[in-house]
């Protein structure tokens, strides 16, 4: 490369650099549970199904009000009314259901009477209100706390809102409950949860970003103590960081709670490949070269490795495309492309820079006068005087990480990207304390016989027993469903009484009831749960956040029942809902990541393998990074960690880093072969001179991740904490354990 080539590449950089940058203008953040759906999968085409005939179960948002003094308090009742009506009043407000407009029904002369469980404007009959609501349990655990101190309302909101729209509902829920005080208020749902999802990721966006930069210039200041050391690899990975932003921006791809991360990721690997090019360089200077020719024998060495070690980084990242889950695969594909991105302008800008500046006065520094240098001769002549010691060791690590992976189970829960000490956690948790819970659940329900519908007496018998499995067996609690408008009927025809709020027990009555329930049709309630032909149904409820492990042995003990020991005859049911599909993702996806993975590890293989056209040198590049892989499963399995969303993608994310030093040290390996020495000398230079490089970009990847762990997110903190362990492993087995395997194979 000569100076006039140098200056055009520095051109075109600058250019790409103020197109990118204009684009990153138009990023827009987004999180949209949806899109944490699985895709292609016939569970989700039934939820749309279903969707399509009911109502949505995840376009609501609860509120919890609490008065230490009790519910029937005058004025707690009235400013509680007060915001129920100016909630209601909302554009966006479908309805509300709350203790205000909960109603008995009796039959008068005219027609159907509404009697409220709850009279708020009339003190004087608090006491009766009082005796009926947990004599009767008219609500308890739905709209009252079983504690007397709590109310609940359900905000139901348009359904399929766009992002705008719902930020829209957002606001202006939460200015209208800023204007009222109560001893404590507590809300949910998923207008919420999206709401605050975005704030978080802005947040943490700006934090890491910055967190990045101040780290990557600590790291290069103790590294070279060289304000050109910290200048120019600073450039090369900002600028990197600036390109892949801008594609995301030229796409219309929105930063969410995945991509996040790309800005510190793209950091710390493009770091990596800027020290091996700049090690590499120095060490030519320091052995007469002149500038040019330093340069070139730099990028022939170090390309082809550094080449190997961006394509591995991100196969392990497009190990991800075997998501089912949307952003999960998006975060794979322009996480890939970053690397890619990076490795681009390491070889391209860099050498450019270097052409056209002086050599720094650090790339003269003797190497036995480096810390680094003197570190690496130590590790190496450790490592091959106690080569045995070495390998029984790393024998020992891997029987204790299979004992402990076999302890690993897949779970996950709706709120596991929430910190337990988090206010959204802390509101979430209220409602499985004091009430039914938060997290949807639905079953929809069909009848077999085209002659029949669900209010066909034999149906609403098996109907009947289905609700009394779910309220004594799942945990539902807050059920709705056709029974709820027959017990409303049964009710209505005895006067109203609430001992009548039942499923009668004659045929007869059962008839009167249903007879009653026609009355009903034209209500929203009606068509929420039933379709227009009368043939399928939906019981909806709310559960405690029980974890998707349990969710599903309780859905299968609810099929195997009704399959086996009390068989239905007349429908058929299925569970579906927003809980069941996060479920099932989350299990699919654990199973596609280790398929992925092991993809992964077959194509480093046979990379290496064609490298040193040896099957021997291609098992001995697994070992030291399976190891990694292997310390990541044991600490989960030891620390009781599932498997799950948030930690099933750290394992791609982590072997395509850590693969990278052994890809480093292999090639110099080959390199210091392919001269002619013997190979106990080979691999000292190599130790020697590539042993600092992956020390001291392992450093900074460690570092990088490692700040994660500050993250009010589960996945983020768990990426930091997990991929850090892994590049710690990673570093010990490529010093230690991949020189003895070498020295092994080859004697």
């Amino acid at each position: 490369m000569n100076t006039r080539i140098a200056k055009w590449i520095i051109a075109a950089v600058v250019l790409i650099t103020l197109g990118a940058g204009y684009q990153i203008s138009t990023l827009g953040f987004d999180y949209e549970f949806e899109h944490f759906f699985p895709s292609e999968d016939d569970d989700l085409d039934f939820y749309y199904e279903f969707l399509d005939k009911f109502a949505t179960d995840v376009d609501f948002v609860l509120i919890a009000l609490r008065n230490e003094e009790g519910i029937f308090d005058e004025a707690f009742l009235s400013k509680a009314k007060s915001m129920c009506d100016a909630l209601q009043a909302l554009d966006e407000v479908e309805r509300i259901r709350s203790p205000f407009d909960a109603r008995s029904l009796s039959l008068g002369p005219f027609g159907p009477i509404d009697i409220p469980y709850l009279h708020w404007d009339k003190p004087d009959l608090y006491a009766a209100d009082s005796a009926k609501i947990y004599a009767y349990s008219k609500g308890v655990g739905t709209l009252f706390s079983e504690d007397a101190q709590s109310i609940a309302i359900l905000v139901k909101i348009e359904p399929n809102l766009s992002k705008q729209e719902t930020d829209t509902v957002y606001f202006e829920m939460k200015e209208v409950m800023n204007r009222f005080a109560f001893d404590e208020m507590h809300v949910a749902g998923k207008v919420i949860g999206q709401a605050y999802y975005i704030e978080q990721i802005q947040f943490e966006f700006a934090l890491f970003f910055s967190i990045a930069i101040l780290l990557v210039v600590f790291i290069l200041s103790l590294v070279y103590r060289s304000i050109w050391g910290v200048i120019v690899p600073l450039l090369v990975v900002m600028l990197s960081a600036i390109w892949l932003l801008g594609l995301m921006g030229v796409v219309g791809k929105q930063i969410d709670i995945m991509t996040a991360l790309l800005p510190l990721v793209i950091f710390v690997v493009g770091v990596s490949d800027v020290i091996h090019l700049l090690s590499r360089y120095f060490e030519e200077i320091r052995n007469g070269k002149a500038k040019l020719e330093a340069i070139m024998v730099a990028y022939k060495q170090v390309g082809m490795a550094t080449f190997l070690t961006s394509f591995t980084t991100a196969l392990g990242f497009l190990t991800l495309l075997s998501s089912g889950i949307q952003p999960v695969r998006e975060l794979g594909i322009y996480a890939a492309a970053g690397v890619f991105i990076a490795f681009f302008l390491s070889f391209s800008l860099l050498p450019a820079i270097l052409v056209l500046t002086k050599v720094p006065k650090l790339a003269y520094k003797e190497p036995s006068d480096l810390f680094w240098n003197k570190l690496v001769r130590i590790i190496f002549f450790f490592s091959m005087r106690n080569q045995w010691k070495i390998l029984g060791a790393t024998l020992v690590v891997i029987v204790v990480s299979l004992w402990s992976i076999s302890r690993i189970e897949v779970n996950n829960y709706l709120l596991e990207d929430v910190g337990k000490d988090d206010p959204m956690r802390y509101s979430f948790e209220y409602f499985e304390r004091y009430f039914a819970g938060a997290r949807p659940f639905e079953l929809a329900v069909s009848v077999k016989d085209s002659t029949l519908d669900v209010f066909d007496p034999a149906v609403v018998r098996e109907l009947e027993r289905v609700d009394k499995y779910l309220q004594e067996n799942f945990g539902v609690g807050d059920v709705i469903s056709p029974l709820t408008m027959i017990r409303s009927a049964h009710q209505a025809l005895n006067g109203g009484r609430d001992s009548e709020f039942r499923i009668p027990e004659s045929t007869e009555e059962l008839n009167k009831a249903l007879k009653v329930v026609q009355m009903f049709r034209k209500r929203p309630e009606f068509e929420a749960l039933v379709t227009v032909d009368g043939r399928e149904a939906r019981f909806s409820g709310k559960t405690g956040d029980m974890g998707g492990k349990k969710a599903k042995a309780l859905g299968m003990a609810l099929s195997d029942h009704f399959a086996n020991d009390d068989p239905l005859h007349t429908i058929d049911f299925r569970l579906t809902g927003m809980a069941v599909l996060i479920d099932k993702n989350n299990e699919t996806l654990s199973l596609n990541m280790m398929f992925g993975l092991l993809f992964a590890l077959g194509v480093v293989a046979v990379i290496m393998g064609l490298l040193f056209r040896s099957v021997k040198m291609a098992l001995v590049t697994l070992i030291p990074n399976v190891l990694p892989l292997l310390a990541i499963g044991a600490v989960m399995g030891i620390a009781g960690i599932d498997m799950k969303v948030s930690t099933s993608i750290i394992f791609g994310i982590a072997f395509g880093i850590a693969v990278d030093d052994s890809i480093h040290y292999l090639s110099k390996y080959r390199l210091e072969r392919g001269k002619g020495r013997s190979h106990v000398w080979a691999l000292r230079r190599t130790s020697v001179s590539t042993g600092k490089a992956i020390i001291l970009t392992s450093l900074i990847l460690c570092a990088g991740f490692f700040t994660l762990i500050s993250s009010d997110f589960t996945s983020t903190f768990y990426v930091g904490l997990l991929v850090s362990i892994t590049l710690a492993v990673a570093v010990i087995a490529d010093l230690f354990v991949l020189p003895v395997l070498i020295n092994k194979v080859h004697r």
